[in-house]
């Protein structure tokens, strides 16, 4: 087994290392800071892939989740004794991930100036409220003339409820919180003057639309409506997800400890409304698994049997007031349901009369940042066995070039492909993923403390 840790007498503060993990850091940090490329005026593109052309954009999640676990990593990495082996390259990172929060917030205070300029519909009784361009949406493109609308979603902001409408955008504000906690001293002004500008709006914002659906962490919906609007006939996307509330909730409390930080003045909300809603939409009590916190509900509908992988963060990350109640459970379900006994879970499950809901991305594949994700829970919990079986499984799985993908399938024989995702790209999984490097990252780090 490779092993990264101290060494027994931890008040040497001596780092003991085995040469394998230490090349698989290399690597990866490597191939992770291939992502950032840079653009003038200190923008940064940073791809969720690096491979797949379809995702050749910067998402406002995975790239957030990216700063965040880089920021995890560097700082932990001080503490460790890592950086003595690693210095130059954890330079590197921190003055990426520098420019990576900037472009963020660029970005952010562009889709407000937008909504803004056209006329911000704050009413969720209107559909009006439901239009992409009443909405932060999920990703964008960047060139040498600045940021800009990926040239695809370009009819997004005409769409209601788009499949790029997602509020997870939220966790830009946790991971700006993370890194101003390690770097206030020295966030450009540029920085900070973007987020004094947004900061309010968006706390208002992820306020006033926690209760209404958006598309979840995997750009979906679960069950749709048909409405009349302008005599034209649309289809509205209609599902709530337990993991978006919860960013939303996470979203406040970030944005009112950097307020703390910054002296900025926003609106005063309370983020407990956003956990009371969670828990009074999303507890379901079922006949055979118990009590637990349900994947997804319908808008003023039922709250839907279900299960998913990233709820992990719920507990992990996000913590409404709460979940602790609903934790033991609702994991021991995601153990059960979701990895099946292997290093890494599929993505979702549902389960009754909405079992025919199944997962058909590339094959129904495990996912190897969520896997991740599970291994810093399980150490942060006292599980650190079992999280460093799934770091040690990842790191077996880690390409030549510090490449991790992001799914993996266990059993070919069994792939579920009907929209022939998997086929097109030659019969194999996307084989880089920003997300899952950093994640790997991240969890190694955890792993020292």
């Amino acid at each position: 087994m490779v092993v990264l840790r101290y060494d027994e007498n931890r008040k040497t503060g001596q780092l003991s290392i085995t040469n394998p993990r230490l090349d698989k850091l290399e690597k990866v940090i490597t191939e992770v800071k291939r992502h950032f490329i840079p653009i003038k005026n200190d923008l940064v593109k940073v791809p969720a892939s690096l491979s797949y052309p379809d995702y050749n954009f910067m998402w406002n999640r995975d790239s957030a989740y990216g700063s965040y676990y880089i920021t995890i990593f560097t700082e932990t990495a001080k503490r460790s004794g890592l950086e003595n082996l690693l210095s130059n390259d954890i330079n590197e990172l921190e003055k990426l991930n520098g420019k990576l929060i900037y472009t963020l917030w660029k970005y952010l205070d562009q889709e407000v100036e937008k909504i803004n300029k056209k006329g911000y519909e704050s009413d969720i009784r209107k559909l009006e409220s439901t239009l992409g361009s009443n909405h932060i949406l999920a990703r964008f493109d960047i060139d040498e003339n600045g940021i800009k609308r990926a040239e695809r979603d370009k009819n997004e902001e005409n769409t209601f409820r788009s499949w790029i409408m997602q509020y997870d955008w939220s966790f830009i504000i946790e991971a700006t919180r993370e890194y101003l906690q390690e770097y206030e001293s020295i966030v450009p002004a540029e920085t900070l003057k973007l987020i004094e500008k947004s900061l309010n709006f968006l706390v208002k914002y992820m306020y006033n639309f926690y209760v209404t659906p958006s598309a979840d962490a995997w750009e979906h919906y679960y069950i749709y409506e048909d409405k009349s609007y302008d005599n034209k006939h649309i289809r509205i996307g209609k599902t709530i997800d337990s993991y978006t509330v919860s960013s939303l909730y996470k979203g406040i409390k970030s944005a009112k400890a950097i307020a703390r930080m910054l002296g900025i003045k926003i609106e005063e909300v309370n983020e407990e409304d956003v956990s009371k809603f969670l828990l009074n939409n999303f507890t379901i009590e079922h006949e055979t698994m118990g009590k637990f916190l349900a994947k997804s509900k319908i808008e003023l509908g039922e709250t839907i049997p279900s299960i998913g992988a990233e709820e992990i963060e719920i507990f992990n990350t996000f913590r409404p007031t709460g979940v602790e109640n609903l934790e033991e459970n609702t994991v021991r379900i995601i153990e059960k349901e979701l990895f099946d006994g292997n290093p890494l879970p599929i993505r979702y499950k549902f389960f009754d009369k909405y079992k025919d809901i199944v997962d058909t991305y590339f094959g129904r594949g495990s996912w190897f940042n969520l896997g991740l994700q599970y291994s810093m829970y399980l150490n942060k919990n006292g599980r650190r066995e079992e999280s460093e079986k799934i770091i040690n499984y990842v790191e077996s799985k880690i390409a030549d070039d510090g490449s991790i993908p992001e799914q993996e399938i266990y059993d070919k024989n069994r792939v579920y492909d009907p929209d022939h995702y998997f086929e097109r790209n030659g019969n194999s999984t996307i084989k880089d993923l920003l997300w899952a490097k950093t994640a790997y990252l991240a969890a190694v780090a955890i792993d020292l403390i």
